[in-house]
C-alpha cells in the first residue's frame, strides 16, 4: 500500500488518467488534482478490496498500452471511406487510442472510486461509480460494487448520452458535452444508492 512502489513514469501516467477523468466528470463537479496518497497501491492484484486497489502491474500495463501495445487500438474507422466527413473525422482522431484492456479497467475503477469520494459519494456509491466508469471506458468489468448498481449507472449514462460507439469509446467521445452530461447523471444516480430511491 505504498506510493514508493511507483516510478516517475507511473506517477505521470496516473496524473494523465486523472486529468482525463477530471474533464469527463466536469459537469458533475470538480474532483481537483490527483493525490497519490489517496490511492491504495499494491504489488499483486486485489480486485475485490475497498477502496479498490491499484496494482503496480496494472499501471505498468497502462504505460505499455499507451505506447502502442496491441491492447491500445488506434482509431481507424473511416480511413478507407469515400465519405469526406468520415475521412476528415478519421484524420482528426488518427492519434487517439481506444483503451480496451483489463489494466486500464483496473486503473479507472480505482481512480473513479476516488473521484466519486471527492464528489460526495460514500464508499458503496463510489465503488459503483468506479466500476461503471471502468466498464464504460474499457469494456472490462470490475467487481467492487453490486452488479445491479453498476448496471443501473451504465443504463443511466446510456439513456442520457447514448450507447458506446462500436469498438468502444475514445477520450474525445468521453469529453463531449453529451458524455459529460451522462457522467453527471451517473453521479446523481449513484447518490441515491442505499436510499429509499435505490435499494
Amino acid at each position: 500500500m505504498s506510493v514508493n512502489l511507483l516510478n516517475d513514469a507511473m506517477e505521470a501516467q496516473l496524473a494523465l488518467e486523472w486529468d482525463r477523468l477530471r474533464k469527463a466528470l466536469s459537469q458533475a463537479g470538480d474532483i481537483g488534482n490527483l493525490n497519490l496518497m489517496e490511492l491504495q497501491i499494491v504489488e499483486p492484484q486485489d480486485r475485490r478490496s475497498l477502496p479498490p486497489a491499484l496494482s503496480v502491474g496494472a499501471i505498468q500495463g497502462v504505460l505499455s498500452a499507451e505506447k502502442g501495445n496491441p491492447h491500445g487500438q488506434t482509431y481507424r474507422a473511416g480511413e478507407e471511406s469515400r465519405d469526406q466527413t468520415q475521412l476528415s473525422a478519421s484524420k482528426i482522431r488518427a492519434g487517439e487510442v481506444r483503451l480496451q484492456d483489463a489494466h486500464h479497467s483496473e486503473v479507472y475503477a480505482a481512480i473513479g472510486y476516488q473521484a466519486g469520494r471527492r464528489l460526495g459519494l460514500n464508499e458503496r456509491q463510489a465503488a459503483a461509480l468506479g466500476d461503471a466508469m471502468a466498464y464504460l471506458i474499457t469494456g472490462w468489468g470490475q467487481v467492487h460494487a453490486e452488479e445491479r448498481y453498476v448496471n443501473k449507472l451504465i443504463y443511466d449514462f446510456t439513456r442520457t448520452a447514448g450507447s458506446a460507439p462500436e469498438g468502444g469509446f475514445i477520450w474525445s467521445d468521453l469529453h463531449s458535452l453529451v458524455s459529460r452530461r451522462g457522467f453527471k447523471t451517473m453521479v446523481e444516480t449513484a447518490l441515491t444508492i442505499g436510499t429509499s430511491l435505490l435499494r
